[in-house]
């Protein structure tokens, strides 16, 4: 069996040479799985792989038919999925061809419209894929396999979904296959799922709202393997919510003190505002904690309560003082575009920024991924725009985008314009990163939790990316031009109404 980890190689766009690339969890996870099964299987990732039909073809001389390809799928790599499992499936046409991730999880019925595709791994796949593998291999249908969509006599089945697994019982990560030395492997993940109802996450699709972690024994013991075996120093906490049970952190972090990695390592996490308070926090700093991610979405009281965070704004302000007066490094990140939003309450986004010292923060536009509240309400308003398969799905296109050819929103809510999304997001990002101090910090090393891009770490390597620099820092310049332009124009407009 072969496992692709579907990815646009230009993904990022023009910032895509300067930004680390990282290790495809859900496959990984899969290839644990399968490994504790003694089942001969190999991975490609698209991110890094330039020939993936000459690497696969290396791979089926070692294997026997019929050869199963399994696709793992995130919403904007649906087309890559698409174009190349279709390759696949004429080079090889005995052969299985599998979809899994979110995507397929959210959207079943549309991916195996597709009739090249044979079945969908709904959910959690590690003991979906290895039953379907074994009943593929004895030539058995697949009624008795959990969490599977599959095509039977010209209609589509889907059969029950079976419990969320118990993640203690799941074989460790695997870092050793990943050894591609552009793949970043400074992260773990201590637990699955989030009990929060979020209208914009798509990652409740594959664990519902119920919350797993893992024994702290077992998350230390990777934390070990990747200083002792792998020299990593800073590890991301790659959960979506670290700090959802209190009692758990605390037998992490004894748990991590008694190993002695609070003096070795540096962590970073991410966290809701009203999930910390003062002692925990710094409990947390004094164990190697140093670096918090948090999702503040909007400066607005009334989105807070539209999107269903179920916090409020002045938690969110209070997360963030307490955290920047302990010493923590703070991100965030705004959406802006949510049903609702006015200009001024995105405005208010970058000035509360500024105002509370963040020290990153990313300006997102609203994208209603499938199997989100969100993508049911842009139906709803008839406010869905799809380009091709997905193709303008990105939550952080305005940034990205070329600014001769952009990528048309998804969806932007009535009352305001795509237009005036785009600018506003460019002047929070303009307004916000003009300061020294803060664009030092965007180039930072990563063992302070903050750079975004690895094009500050090495001198070489920055060296080989000058062109590349060149074209990124004239699509920015083009940028600000385009916004002061913007800003001119409006300006000029609102001098004449008064008139």
């Amino acid at each position: 069996m072969i496992l692709i980890n579907s990815s646009p190689k230009d993904a990022l766009k023009i910032f895509q040479p300067f930004l680390p690339i990282s290790v495809p969890i859900g496959l990984g996870c899969l290839l644990a799985a399968c490994e504790q099964n003694k089942i001969k299987v190999k991975h490609i990732d698209e991110q890094i792989e330039d020939d993936v039909l000459g690497l696969a073809e290396k791979y089926v001389r070692e294997m026997t038919p019929p050869y199963i390809f399994g696709f793992s799928v995130l919403t904007p790599a649906l087309k890559n999925a698409i174009i190349l499992s279709r390759k696949f499936k004429k080079i090889y046409p005995d052969s299985k061809v599998i979809f899994g991730g979110i995507h397929p999880t959210a959207m079943p019925q549309e991916v195996l419209s597709y009739d090249h595709i044979d079945a969908v791994v709904r959910g959690e796949g590690e003991s979906a894929l290895v039953e379907l593998y074994r009943h593929i291999k004895a030539g058995k249908d697949f009624t008795a396999i959990d969490n599977l969509s599959y095509r039977q006599n010209g209609t589509i089945v889907h059969n029950k979904f079976s419990p969320l697994l118990d993640i203690n019982l799941l074989p460790p990560f695997p870092y050793h296959l990943f050894t591609s030395k552009k793949y970043d492997l400074g992260f773990v993940v201590s637990s699955r799922g989030c009990p929060y109802r979020c209208i914009f996450c798509s990652n409740r699709i594959i664990t519902g709202r119920k919350y797993r972690y893992r024994s702290a024994q077992l998350v230390v013991s990777e934390l070990e393997t990747l200083h002792y075996k792998h020299n990593i120093k800073f590890v991301i906490f790659s959960d979506d919510n670290l700090c959802v049970s209190k009692e758990r952190i605390y037998t992490l972090i004894d748990e991590i003190r008694k190993k002695g990695l609070d003096k070795k390592m540096v962590f970073s996490f991410q966290s809701r505002g009203d999930n910390v308070n003062y002692q925990l926090l710094s409990d947390l700093f004094n164990a190697g904690f140093k670096s918090i991610f948090f999702g503040m979405e909007t400066a607005s009281e009334n989105i807070m309560k539209t999107i269903k965070k179920d916090e409020t704004v002045a938690e969110c302000v209070s997360a963030v003082r307490m955290a920047k007066e302990i010493g923590y490094h703070v991100s965030a990140t705004f959406i802006y575009g949510l049903p609702g939003d006015t200009h001024q309450d995105r405005i208010n986004c970058v000035n509360l920024s500024k105002e509370l010292k963040i020290d990153m923060v990313r300006y997102n536009n609203a994208t209603p991924y499938p199997g989100t509240e969100l993508y049911e309400i842009a139906k709803k308003e008839n406010r869905l725009r799809i380009e091709g398969l997905y193709d303008n799905f990105c939550s952080v296109s305005t940034f990205i985008e070329n600014p001769f050819k952009k990528i048309p929103f998804s969806y932007v809510p009535q009352g305001t314009s795509e237009e005036e999304i785009r600018m506003d997001i460019l002047f929070s990002y303009f307004s916000f990163y003009l300061n020294f101090s803060r664009l030092r910090d965007i180039f930072a090393k990563s063992n302070c939790g903050a750079g975004w891009f690895k094009a500050g770490q090495d001198l070489m390597q920055l060296l080989k990316k000058i062109p590349s620099l060149f074209v990124l820092g004239f699509m920015l310049c083009f940028k600000f031009f385009q916004l002061t332009w913007y800003l001119l124009i409006k300006r000029l407009r609102l001098l004449f109404r008064r008139r």
